[in-house]
């Protein structure tokens, strides 16, 4: 596991890094809201008289406006030549705030609107432009490579695990490194990490409350305060209710029990306090990049995705090298092969296993931060059907197992998005769970096989 898994994982992020950065300066460019370019790309057809061919050129922020996005596009009206023009759209706010999709100003190439016609825009051939192209924009996919349609398609639901690849993957991690060393599961890192969803949520209210827009220092902002309330959380479970049974029972019903009940507490406790119906925060780097097409269909990724990508890899990555090359890693290795012995050499074994839940709850509460900025909604029923798909993946990589945990949970996510693409979608969980049927009647021990503490130590 040392060597070539670090070898291994160095390949894949240097070369994911190099794919972001390419992909980043091709299209990505500053910080935009999807939304604000959705809006201002209404604006050419409301523009020009009906029956006018609208080819759009290009879409960027503008540089020295807090937010302000241009549009270049080609416009041929009917009777007339092809002609380029330009719009300049003025939002009120930023991304995370309030009054970020009212358009306050509108620059074309025939001059500004008046604050009348501005108001009659809005009001009328905006709302009426919405409704009769809803959401929807074609594209751009000239230069595009072609691939065969049943490649493209692939290559999409590929692009779509990514996300659920990292949750599941981080989820199913933390199952490993508490099984790994003690031989026992913890059914509450569900509900963990989807406190840490509730946390980003609100460090995304927090940014609007502090005044700041910017998308970047709202999702830092988020990710801080969803890794302190897994973290702490974390912690609290495994000082409170998982060290205290494992010195005195070494049967696993008690702990399967206990941990059983924090995690309904936990998710009765997010009923209670933040309300049975979904919270939201705004979509952010969800702007489409084409990358290849087959005919009609376009496969895309989303800023959004390729952020997700790497900071999963990047958190695969440094747990692998945690537990490799640092003294918590040996101290972790060894008590997970003889606590006993690991003891007499002088590992303090509560002080590590205090620790082992800390970083299993930071990742718990790093997958929570990606189902927040990433789907943009969070309930308190999800965190059940979280922490179960991340156990599925860690059995089926081999519980007690870190690289199986991050192989198991881009196993379940490529399941999760192939019967989505060519099966019935409420049916999903279906397949998911047929998977650990089937992995534990072929590979009982998982794809790495199983790792923990020896019965004798147990």
């Amino acid at each position: 596991m040392a060597v070539g898994s670090r070898i291994v994982c160095a390949m894949l992020w240097l070369r994911f890094t190099a794919l972001l950065l390419t992909l980043a300066a091709a299209g990505c460019g500053p910080v935009t809201d999807s939304e604000q370019i959705r809006v201002c790309r209404l604006v050419p057809q409301v523009l020009h008289p009906d029956g006018t061919q609208i080819r759009e050129i290009r879409v960027a922020p503008v540089s020295g406006e807090k937010s302000a996005i241009r549009i270049d596009y080609a416009a041929r009206e009917p009777g007339s030549i092809n002609r380029t023009h330009f719009a300049t759209c003025v939002f009120g706010g930023a991304t995370f705030e309030r009054d970020r999709l009212d358009l306050v100003a509108l620059d074309t190439d025939q001059g500004p609107l008046g604050e009348a016609r501005l108001l009659y825009l809005k009001r009328f051939w905006l709302a009426d432009a919405a409704r009769e192209v809803g959401e929807a924009v074609p594209l751009p996919t000239q230069g595009l490579r072609r691939l065969p349609s049943a490649l493209a398609y692939a290559l999409q639901q590929l692009i779509s695990a990514l996300a659920p690849a990292a949750i599941y993957a981080l989820l199913a991690t933390a199952y490993s490194l508490i099984y790994g060393l003690v031989g026992r599961i913890n059914l509450a890192f569900g509900e963990i990490a989807a406190l840490g969803a509730y946390g980003a949520i609100g460090g995304v209210a927090a940014a609007v409350a502090l005044g700041v827009g910017d998308a970047i220092t709202g999702l830092a902002l988020a990710f801080v305060l969803a890794a302190l309330i897994s973290g702490g959380w974390s912690l609290l479970v495994g000082s409170a209710v998982l060290a205290p049974l494992h010195a005195r029972h070494r049967l696993g019903q008690p702990i399967l029990i206990a941990t059983a009940a924090v995690a309904l507490t936990a998710q009765e406790f997010m009923r209670i306090t933040q309300g049975s119906r979904e919270r939201w925060s705004p979509p952010v780097f969800n702007e489409p990049i084409p990358l290849a097409r087959a005919a009609d269909f376009v496969v895309t990724v989303t800023p959004m995705q390729m952020v997700v990508a790497l900071v999963g890899l990047t958190a695969a990555c440094a747990v692998l090298f945690l537990l490799g090359r640092t003294r918590f890693g040996r101290a972790w290795r060894a008590f997970a092969d003889d606590p006993g012995t690991a003891e007499l050499f002088g590992i303090d074994g509560k002080r590590l296993l205090a620790s082992t839940f800390l970083l299993a709850g930071l990742l718990a509460g790093l997958a929570g931060w990606i189902v927040a900025a990433y789907y943009g909604s969070i309930s308190f029923s999800i965190g059940a059907s979280l922490g179960l798909k991340a156990l599925v993946a860690a059995v089926v990589g081999g519980i007690g197992s870190v690289p199986g945990a991050f192989l198991g949970g881009l196993c379940v996510a490529l399941v999760e998005a192939t019967w989505s693409a060519y099966f019935a979608i409420e049916a999903r969980d279906i397949g998911v769970f047929s998977l650990l049927i089937v992995v534990f009647v072929l590979r009982p021990g998982g794809l790495l096989g199983f790792a923990g503490p020896k019965p004798r130590d147990v």
